[in-house]
């Protein structure tokens, strides 16, 4: 099959159509025309455009289109990151190259795929000439310096023997940069230094062959063969070969080049190219088959890697007692579908910026987008974002505090911006070609680029990153290499989400339009003001944040069994993440269709509405949680303690700890509950016990030194920080916590793997550092298991008490009742649980919802009373929890 190669020069386009694995010794050069690499983006691109479009007048089919372009470049997306290179491209900075050439040829179905020139003389290079050599280096002379490394004809970028990215013109020579020392500006400079004359050809220098002009190519020979020197001799380069303009000149730097290379280890073999351009355009024909075959088995393999459904598009409706794993909130409200709904709404922009939260599939999302406005005859621009980060080098050594080196679960909160990550040179020069019908900026910090037009901010859930970490289909932000799992999320939670959260604050009341893009080929929508609109609805009202469930090691089947639309395949359910705010959303329902977002921009919205008097203390930071731990016919917990306040302050940066609770929803005779040590505990003995059981992979007697206490339905078992615990088989626990949820240092874990079959990691060094052992024996009993008293009676019901440990920041009630009770929240917001019986009613003034069993809900604290109406006829228990006054 038949492809389309494509050279960009500093002056020239260069096109030929070659066909696939045909040597030949002249490539049908079918096209070159001049090109204004100063021109503005459209211009270059009408220029490249036309020139594809013409070779292929004749109907000739071609499969793709490879083009070779300088750099600085994102090769892999086809977005130009061309600057500080003497002016030529620097217009297209932050162009995405690839999607505008498809546009304006219309070969939207063929891969565009890009490389750089020297990589693309490389493997035309090694094909035309059937090189056999084992470590080739390749060097391009002309007015840059360019380079590439190929092992057995293979091109390699990351190698413990060469440059970072296989590339020389960047590293330090002679108080510059080689591409200053080997490129046709020093050989023009350095031949003005020596004899006054200004002469501005290499090739015209080169014919003088006078005292100067031979003494600029001696010394030129010397000085690289003095730069490669120590490279080659560490790669063990066996072939050298040069092309470019400068290398027509070989005669007259060849000697002084190999007399610096003649004492290498291996005898070097150099060739000079006479035909280095056909050599490019037929290695970016090459290129173009191999990163077409790699994208392509990436496109089959599956965005995200879970077994748990996405949100539909419309509303789901449970009018029985079923837990509803869907819940949403009616809006008065329209929510829009698709993209092509999207692109009506921006058809008649000049300029649009898409901004967004990180793990967003931004390249998928712009080729949806595009699609839908090239089919209104659209001529957009698009402008990456990404382009203005800073090296991913600088970004990991400004979070590099914050990483706490490859622990594998903990790092420290970074108190920084998104603006951070960014370069301010790089974002001022992204700026909108005024000649395209529309420029967009795209990508996470996109408003960053401070444009003006028209906002649109684009969410996705948590979960769902989570679940496309786990397929490696995102990355974290500016992070060049796909890291392990953990190393994801540990970026991603301590330093990427604060400053996103942050950021995403800040854009709130600027949002023109906002986008759920969980399912990424189809997303809903709605308009900036309606969503605003929304949430003020909600914090007067009952709510429900959307849950998420997760398998664990030691998970159980009480929720795989109570719950009907849980994935039945699944290996089991170990948590429920009911309402943990970080990383739960709340779901908006209008004209039956669903859009979540994070719950946060409730609190964005308005955080003294949701907190009323717990505001002050705690800003944006929901404080409670509530989730489900299930071990039916599971596992035990890992024994376990979590950090005290200045620990958790010092090392990790949280505002607050992870103080706990066990309510025991559910359980069976057998349960029981780890709690405080034994009376007669040996730390000492302890320690010693859980190193020798991490070092030998040994069992040991976990109740030799814990005490195992029977569960009780609906008893709240207290767990302060610094408190051992962990939860024995059989039971179904809600968790009712402070807000920190991964702050869990795992002390014995039974001596298993994880579901994946590896160590989880464990956490004993933190956990001694943490751990209280004097709350043992008769005073875990009289302190640590709560005594529910009642507080108020009434005449269908009564309210009782559950106090909890004097260290937790949160109180729970339970309210016991039949019919119709009322509750006021004084100030305080309300998360609230039936946690015995079907279905109950919650009503504030006219607008009213059902909750069901085991479903957590929330009462704003803006709401002065609620009534709960339960219409069963066996008595209903209500938990209700809320900061304590004392501790706002």
């Amino acid at each position: 099959m038949k492809k389309v190669g494509v050279d960009v020069g500093g002056s020239h386009v260069t096109i030929s159509v070659i066909e696939h694995n045909v040597v030949r010794k002249e490539e049908q050069l079918v096209l070159r025309k001049e090109i204004n690499a100063k021109d503005s983006p459209m211009a270059i691109i009408s220029t490249i455009g036309n020139c594809i479009t013409e070779v292929l007048s004749n109907k000739l089919a071609v499969d793709a289109v490879g083009i070779a372009f300088p750099g600085p470049f994102n090769y892999d997306k086809g977005v130009s990151e061309i600057k500080g290179v003497g002016g030529k491209f620097e217009p297209t900075f932050g162009v995405h190259i690839q999607q505008a050439l498809k546009n304006f040829t219309g070969l939207d179905a063929i891969p565009f795929v890009f490389a750089n020139d020297a990589d693309c003389f490389a493997e035309g290079a090694y094909f035309r000439h059937q090189l056999k050599s084992k470590r080739t280096v390749f060097l391009t002379l002309g007015t840059g310096f360019g380079s590439a490394f190929m092992v057995d004809g293979n091109l390699i970028k990351n190698h413990p023997e060469v440059p970072e990215n296989g590339v020389f013109y960047d590293k330090s020579f002679l108080g510059t940069i080689a591409d200053e020392c080997f490129s046709t500006r020093w050989i023009l400079n350095e031949y003005k230094r020596l004899s006054g004359v200004t002469i501005d050809s290499v090739k015209a220098i080169a014919g003088l062959n006078t005292e100067d002009s031979n003494a600029v190519f001696r010394k030129f020979g010397a000085n690289m063969g003095t730069f490669l020197f120590p490279w080659f001799e560490k790669f063990g380069c066996d072939e050298l070969v040069i092309g470019g303009n400068i290398s027509k000149a070989s005669a007259l730097f060849l000697s002084a080049l190999e007399e610096k290379l003649n004492s290498l280890t291996i005898k070097l073999n150099i060739v000079f190219c006479d035909d280095a351009e056909q050599s490019i355009l037929r290695g970016a024909t090459i290129i173009a088959d191999k990163k077409n075959k790699i994208q392509m088995e990436k496109e089959l393999q599956s965005k995200r890697k879970t077994t748990q459904p996405l949100l539909p598009i419309n509303a789901v409706v449970k009018n029985n007692s079923e837990y509803n794993v869907f819940p949403s909130f009616k809006t008065d409200s329209e929510i829009f579908v698709g993209f092509k709904s999207l692109a009506n709404a921006i058809a008649k922009q000049k300029t649009v910026v898409i901004d967004g939260f990180g793990g967003v599939l931004w390249e998928n999302f712009k080729n949806h987008l595009n699609s839908a406005l090239t089919e209104k005859k659209i001529n957009v621009l698009w402008y990456d974002i990404d382009s203005c980060l800073k090296s991913s080098a600088e970004i990991d050594e400004m979070i590099k505090p914050n990483m706490n080196g490859d622990d594998l679960v903990f790092g420290k909160r970074y108190s920084g911006e998104l603006s951070d990550f960014f370069d301010a040179e790089k974002l001022n020069l992204l700026q909108p070609d005024t000649t395209a019908d529309v420029c967009i900026v795209y990508g996470t910090g996109a408003s960053l680029a401070n444009w003006k037009g028209k906002l649109i901010y684009v969410d996705v859930p948590k979960n769902e990153i989570q679940y496309r970490m786990r397929a490696c289909s995102t990355k974290n932000i500016g992070c060049s290499d796909t890291l392990a799992y953990s190393q994801i999320y540990k970026r991603m939670y301590f330093i990427e989400w604060p400053v996103l959260n942050a950021h995403k604050e800040g854009l709130l009341p600027k949002i023109d339009l906002i986008v759920d893009e969980q399912r990424i080929d189809e997303i809903t929508w709605m308009e900036g003001s309606d969503f605003r609109s929304a949430l003020n609805t909600m914090l007067e009202s009952p709510l429900r944040a959307r849950p998420w469930f997760e398998a664990g090691v030691w998970g159980g089947h009480w929720m795989k069994n109570k719950i009907g639309d849980l994935n039945q395949d699944e290996v089991n359910y170990a948590w429920s993440f009911e309402l943990i705010t970080p990383e739960n959303g709340i779901v908006l329902e209008g004209n039956n269709h669903l859009l979540e977002v994070s719950f946060d921009f409730l609190m964005f919205q308005d955080n003294k509405k949701v907190l009323g008097k717990a505001a002050d203390r705690f800003g944006n930071n929901f404080p409670i949680r509530f989730d489900y731990l299930d071990t039916f016919d599971g596992g035990n917990l890992s024994v376990q303690c979590h950090p005290r306040p200045d620990y958790i302050k010092e090392h990790f940066g949280e505002a607050f700890t992870q103080d706990e609770t066990y309510y025991i929803l559910d359980c069976t005779e057998d349960a029981n509950v780890y709690l405080g040590f034994t009376e007669d505990i040996n730390s000492e003995e302890f320690e010693n016990a859980l190193l020798e059981s991490q070092k030998t992979a040994e069992p040991i007697d976990i109740e030799k030194y814990v005490q195992k206490i029977k569960a009780q339905k609906h008893e709240l078992y207290l767990i302060p920080n610094g408190t051992i615990h962990a939860s024995g088989i059989n039971n179904m626990v809600l968790e009712i916590s402070s807000t920190p949820y991964i702050f869990t240092f795992k002390m014995y874990d039974w001596v298993r793997p994880g579901l994946d079959g590896k160590p989880r990691p464990i956490n004993v060094e933190h956990g001694l550092n943490n751990v209280y052992f004097d709350r043992k024996g008769e005073r875990v009993t009289n302190e640590f298991i709560s005594k529910p008293k009642v507080v108020q009676e009434f005449s269908n019901g009564l309210k009782m008490s559950l106090p909890t440990h004097e260290e937790h920041f949160y109180a729970v009630d339970r309210y016991e009742f039949t019919g119709e009770i009322e509750i006021e929240t004084l100030g305080q917001c309300h998360i609230c649980m039936l946690v015995e019986g079907d279905i109950a009613e919650v009503s504030v003034g006219d607008n009213s919802q059902t909750f069901k069993y085991a479903e957590t809900f929330v009462i704003p604290a803006n709401v002065p009373k609620y009534k709960i109406n339960y219409k069963g006829d066996k008595k209903a228990f209500v938990v209700v929890s809320y900061v304590k006054d004392s501790w706002c």
